[in-house]
């Protein structure tokens, strides 16, 4: 058996190789239905790293409150679902939340993230477009960014210094270090105090690119919009435990909403489970979107050996002729399409490994390819070599051996 089975590897590569370019177009399907899988996959898997460790920089007992009902909890009190269009477009945290729960005993610090639009413009008349978020001095301590030039503000010193994100300082001051510059936004003047190491995926950057933003004390957010700053964050260092802190937040902030539960009171594993539920989905999604390629390049696969059964009718004839079985001929076509479906595999998980280097490279992804998932992504391509390869190779395997020998 093991002797038949390296034997028709062998005759499959050759076939192959006789007809190079047009086992290559056949492979092409599962070569870019692998690669996206991986792709994606690793992503996925890299943004979840990169948020699971930066959720540890803050502390353990951190707690953070975000709008909306995002959760929903069973009795006793574990998540059971994400509602994950809950938080979006919900402004359901305001000032008397943030000031309610600063009061609070089991509080130490509560430190807002507010977002307003604005058109960021230097004194030289360069305009760029991005995201002004409202905070106050705890921010960098408990985000764990590091800040590469300057340093973060003190609401106590002066209130119109502003942290600005890489790209802003890259793109609005054509430099790297543009600390002492002024910045407006609508009207109001900051002064750069400071710019952020750039930022990878953030579990505090509500779907922002946190390298675009500019970071001003929380009072001035209000100013400049007006008091419209939307909060869509607030994030609590607990003085004591982090499970009567979770408690008295959320009895006070069912109180200030009227006893509805608008809001979700989250502990830093559950924003990490949150977090990781929202990738797993949006990435399961857009997987399995790219492994429809892996269907076409299926098809394909058995479009081509259809063909390939067609031009070897005589060659069929000759090995039945000579005492081949039909299931020797069933084996011998199934290997070859196994084979192509493998070989289009392999090339796709180097495909992915290319992508994900670039990706590494000149981004700031970080995406992870485990041994599970391009295991997974082999076996699969070999599957559909095996389901799309089975029915021309039951057609080869019974053809007729006169019929086939009278095959011009």
């Amino acid at each position: 058996m093991t002797i038949l089975a390296g034997r028709n590897i062998q005759m499959a590569i050759k076939s192959i190789k006789s007809t190079k370019m047009r086992s290559f177009l056949t492979m092409v399907g599962i070569i870019i239905g692998v690669a996206s899988v991986i792709t994606t996959v690793s992503l996925g898997e890299g943004v979840r790293r990169q948020v699971a460790g930066n959720l540890q920089i803050g502390g353990k007992n951190m707690l953070s409150v975000r709008p909306g009902k995002l959760i929903n909890r069973a009795a006793d009190g574990h998540i059971t679902s994400v509602n994950y269009g809950a938080a979006f477009g919900s402004d359901t945290l305001t000032d008397q939340d943030l000031e309610s729960i600063s009061k609070l005993e089991t509080v130490e610090t509560a430190t807002p993230l507010s977002t307003i639009s604005g058109l960021m413009t230097s004194r030289e008349g360069r305009q760029f477009e991005g995201t002004v978020i409202g905070t106050n001095g705890d921010f960098a301590a408990l985000s764990g960014q590091k800040i590469a030039y300057g340093s973060f503000f003190d609401e106590s010193q002066s209130t119109n210094i502003a942290v600005i994100g890489k790209t802003v300082a890259e793109q609005l001051f054509q430099e790297n270090v543009p600390i002492g510059q002024a910045l407006i936004i609508r009207d109001h003047e900051f002064i750069v105090g400071g710019v952020f190491d750039g930022f990878t995926a953030n579990a505090l950057s509500n779907g922002t690119d946190l390298n675009r933003a500019v970071f001003i004390p929380y009072t001035e957010a209000r100013s400049v919009s007006g008091n419209a700053a939307n909060i869509y964050q607030i994030l609590i260092k607990p003085s004591g435990s982090a499970t009567t802190a979770h408690t008295e937040v959320t009895k006070t902030l069912a109180a200030n909403h009227g006893g509805q539960e608008d809001f979700a009171v989250l502990t830093q594993n559950e924003t990490l489970q949150v977090a990781g539920r929202t990738l797993t989905s949006l990435t399961s999604f857009i997987s399995g979107i790219a492994a429809i390629s892996l269907i076409v390049g299926g098809i394909g696969i058995m479009n081509i050996m259809f063909v390939s059964v067609t031009e070897r009718t005589r060659e069929i004839g000759v090995r039945k002729s000579i005492g081949a079985t039909n299931r020797q001929i069933y084996m011998q076509f199934l290997t070859e399409a196994t084979v192509l479906s493998i070989m289009g595999g392999l090339i796709g998980v180097l495909l992915a490994m290319l992508a994900n280097f670039l990706l590494a490279v000149f981004t700031n992804m970080r995406p992870v390819a485990t041994l599970p998932i391009v295991g997974l992504a082999v076996v699969v391509s070999s599957t559909i070599g095996i389901i799309f390869g089975t029915a021309p190779a039951i057609k080869a395997a019974r053809k007729d051996p006169i019929e086939s020998l009278r095959y011009e």
